[in-house]
């Protein structure tokens, strides 16, 4: 599958929004904002099903946008609320793409001895 757009895919808030993500932690508190958290999540998963299962579409594309720029934004709380230092989650993500690597490493070696066999 070709990817469309962008390659450089960096989210970054400015300290305004971390502080109004901060705002509406402090005012809605873990327990809503983790819902809040849940909620995107599951409107993300809607519309990705929307598009495979129906014609794609502009309004499924915007759709699911709007859902993942909801997501980043709740992930991003809910970092703070965990006190997600930037620098090991970067960490973490590395690891989780060497795992990936070396999966899909595995899964190409394993066809070509498919193909030998």
């Amino acid at each position: 599958m070709q990817c469309k757009g962008d390659k450089q895919m960096k989210v970054e808030f400015s300290e305004a929004q971390i502080q109004l993500m901060q705002t509406a932690l402090d005012k809605w508190g873990l327990a809503a904002q983790a819902g809040q958290t849940i909620e995107e999540c599951a409107e993300l998963i809607v519309a990705l099903q929307k598009h495979i299962n129906r014609k794609p579409s502009q309004d499924t594309m915007e759709g699911i946008v709007d859902e993942i720029a909801d997501v980043e934004m709740m992930l991003a709380q809910m970092r703070l609320v965990f006190g997600v230092d930037d620098d090991a989650f970067k960490m973490r993500i590395e690891r989780k793409f060497a795992k990936l690597n070396e999966y899909l490493e595995k899964e190409v070696h394993e066809g070509d001895e498919d193909e030998q066999g």
